[in-house]
């Protein structure tokens, strides 16, 4: 058995003593033979070891380097807060495009100094700068299980290592309060799992046609033609419309199994990050919030898309029982598209145009001034309701 650290220290200091004061050649062989065979050491590094003072008596050694790249601090925190607060790994291949694009905007200040520190700066040593600053806590709660219908559509997922773009997965997220009773809101929401695109749209109800008209839209917006699509099992997507759909446009319709949410994972992680950690679990059901939270998503999609980085999995291995899983540099879904080749000219122009002459900064500060004020006349239209049900007749 191997001793640990601190046992082989108490162990040496005790033989050291006994070593020291030997007083014999035969006494001090036996202590090193039994020092050798005990640690393992080689005979002359245990001769060497014993000649050393007792570890105690040692000065202990303080390193008193001064903190590095405290200058390019307030322009991490800047991009850090551009960007939605994100961990080292996602920041770091993008922190210095990204402060030149705010400095562009005026949004931060930079010089030769900070731009060598930010260039200059590790993963690891920027973790640990991001530890001294402290991002918004968003608390919500949890959500309530909905059930979903079979239907007669192709079951199938995605390869997780899929590498052709346009493969998009598809879902409705509710804003219903906690009750399904009465007609409210949904946001539809699709990705690309392949360069992380994605788009956002609110919608009153979920019925069929109404559900189509935005599939329709978001699949005339998305930058280039998708060629599968991917839902789960409720009625609002299977249906004879969506796949009349799907057939005129060439696409492969598939669905997931049923109350098998992994099958769609990509849709679900942005369900999370992009609608619930955003606009919350309130229930919004007029024509007023739902407009409300399409302005909130026609920044958040221009947001997201051409400025936040995310991490793909690039590779899986299992040992034992647990899969171990290795991730890619992060990029934006933009880069992604870019280095896809995917995007024709036109679309590329445009798209680039959009990333040179906006702010992050400013974008998340408009997005986050939409989500504070809350959407128009809420107060009034609560007051407005209460008084209708107070007089309404018994």
């Amino acid at each position: 058995m191997k001793m640990s650290l601190k046992s082989r220290r108490e162990y040496l200091n005790k033989m050291r003593h006994r070593y020291q004061q030997a007083n014999s050649r035969i006494e001090k062989t036996q202590i090193i033979e039994e020092v050798v065979n005990v640690v393992g050491f080689h005979r002359k590094y245990a001769i060497t070891v014993l000649n050393q003072p007792p570890a105690s008596a040692k000065p202990p050694v303080k390193r008193n380097r001064p903190l590095k790249y405290l200058e390019a601090l307030p322009a991490i925190q800047a991009v850090w807060e551009a960007l939605d607060y994100p961990c080292a790994e996602r920041l770091h291949p993008v922190l210095l495009s990204t402060a030149r694009a705010l400095a562009r905007h005026e949004e931060l200040y930079l010089d030769e100094t900070i731009i060598q520190q930010l260039s200059q700066i590790s993963c690891s040593t920027l973790g640990r700068r991001l530890k001294r600053f402290q991002s918004p806590k968003r608390t919500t709660p949890r959500p309530k299980p909905s059930s979903r219908l079979k239907s007669e559509i192709p079951v199938d997922t995605y390869k997780w290592d899929e590498t052709r773009s346009g493969a998009l997965e598809i879902d409705l997220v509710e804003h219903n309060g906690g009750s399904a009773l009465g007609h409210f809101a949904y946001t539809l929401n699709a990705v690309d799992v392949v360069s992380g695109w994605s788009r956002r749209r609110a919608v009153l109800g979920r019925g069929q046609k109404i559900v189509l008209q935005e599939i329709d839209f978001i699949f005339q917006q998305w930058p280039h033609n998708p060629w599968a699509f991917h839902t789960d099992c409720g009625s609002e997507f299977i249906n004879q419309h969506l796949v009349n759909f799907c057939k005129k446009h060439g696409l492969e319709f598939t669905r997931n199994r049923p109350y098998q949410k992994n099958d769609n994972a990509h849709i679900e992680q942005k369900n999370r990050q992009y609608v619930r950690e955003i606009v919350g679990y309130q229930r919004y059901d007029t024509p007023e919030e739902v407009a409300w939270l399409n302005q909130i998503y026609a920044l958040l999609d221009v947001y997201a898309n051409l400025f936040l980085p995310m991490r793909k999995i690039i590779k899986k291995e299992r040992q034992g029982a647990k899969t171990v899983k290795r991730y890619d540099t992060a990029r934006t879904p933009l880069q992604r598209l870019l280095e896809n080749n995917t995007l024709n000219n036109s679309s590329k122009a445009k798209l680039m145009k959009q990333y040179h002459e906006l702010s992050p900064l400013s974008l998340n500060r408009q997005i986050q001034e939409l989500i504070n004020q809350g959407f128009p006349n809420y107060e009034e239209g609560l007051t407005q309701n209460q008084e209708e049900k107070t007089l309404a007749p018994v």
